[in-house]
């Protein structure tokens, strides 16, 4: 690190002494001090929608011929955010957005001294990545299989970067498999859905989840009818509804094999299809079913989203996903239900 000689007033030589506590440089003519500050640095991460991180190949030194992600000093007159992009685009070609901050880090750098740097997540906008004048290569590397970055820094904010963006990359992909099956009737065939870890949770409360049910049932208007049904009868018919529900939930085993996926679905219609049968006397009519049907939805929905506590974004969506699925899984038992009603009035 190049260090003051002279004074920038009087042009005195400078000396160190102790001064408001401290050894700095004082001027020995006229006794200006001269305060040492860490120098502002930007660095910016930028993902592809490969989840790729941007790395740029230093020309110069220090830690010429290593990777790094773009990074550069503020300049008077700019924000530190215009010296984020700035920086961007010199050395990547690349024009960005800042989505937010990553990490603000102090470091010493032999070159430079203390230097303060400001990690952004930045966009790309527009451009492609290309060498710029600090650079000899620019481009996207995985993850997984980042070469060693150039300065301690920036291994920092790479460490906060990836936990931070982990809950939202998983919710993205469970969004892209929930879609998938629920639109096309698919069992995910790579992966999970972050709404499985609630799965166990209904299997291990069944008799909960029924017991809950059973009370509703016997006292709600709209069923009236079940409540002199057999509570054994009813409770061995929504267990095995519920198990059903657990093999769609876990989508596991064989369900990538379409036979194995249709003969689930053939127990489903028929279980459903029994349930809506044309009632006899005193039975209950198609509309009690359906409210029936309904009200197991809710308890399975009620007692499984109670038992989280519910911080992170991740943790909310995991349940939002679960609502979903139950939604898309007794749509089509209620429409089994209502078909088998009209095959036994034909």
């Amino acid at each position: 690190m190049k260090t003051k000689l002279f004074c920038n007033y009087c042009q005195g030589s400078l000396d160190m002494r102790l001064a408001e506590g401290k050894e700095r440089q004082v001027c020995t003519a006229c006794g200006e001090i001269y305060y040492e500050n860490p120098l502002p640095v930007v660095s910016i991460m930028v993902a592809n929608e490969n989840r790729e991180l941007l790395l740029v190949k230093r020309a110069q030194e220090p830690a010429k011929g290593m990777w790094c992600f773009p990074i550069g000093f503020a300049e008077s007159g700019e924000s530190i955010e215009d010296a984020a992009m700035r920086e961007l685009k010199e050395e990547a070609g690349i024009d960005g957005r800042i989505v937010q901050i990553v990490d603000v880090t102090s470091e010493k750098n032999d070159v430079y001294g203390d230097v303060l740097v400001v990690t952004f997540e930045a966009e790309r906008v527009a451009g492609n990545a290309s060498a710029g004048d600090d650079a000899v290569d620019a481009r996207y590397f995985p993850i997984a299989n980042l070469p060693k970055l150039a300065f301690s820094s920036q291994e920092k904010a790479l460490a906060k970067f990836i936990p931070l963006k982990k809950d939202l990359w998983d919710m993205t992909d469970s969004f892209q498999m929930l879609v998938r099956e629920t639109t096309h009737g698919e069992y995910p065939s790579t992966g999970r859905l972050l709404s499985d870890e609630l799965v166990k949770a209904i299997e291990e409360n069944t008799p909960r989840i029924i017991e809950l049910w059973l009370e509703d049932i016997s006292t709600n208007p709209s069923t009236r009818h079940f409540q002199t049904r057999d509570r054994s009868e009813l409770s061995s018919g929504a267990a095995v509804l519920i198990g059903e529900l657990g093999r769609w939930l876990r989508g596991d085993k064989s369900k990538a094999d379409k036979d194995e996926a249709d003969k689930d679905e053939a127990k489903l219609k028929k279980l459903c299809s029994d349930l809506g049968r044309r009632p006899g006397k005193g039975e209950a009519p198609l509309e009690e079913t359906i409210s029936a049907v309904s009200l197991l939805k809710k308890h399975i929905f009620k007692l499984t989203s109670s038992m989280g506590v519910w911080h992170r974004p991740v943790d909310i969506y995991k349940v939002v996903e679960l609502s979903e699925r139950l939604v898309y899984f007794f749509d089509r038992a209620s429409y089994y239900v209502i078909a088998g009603y009209h095959k036994s009035s034909a």
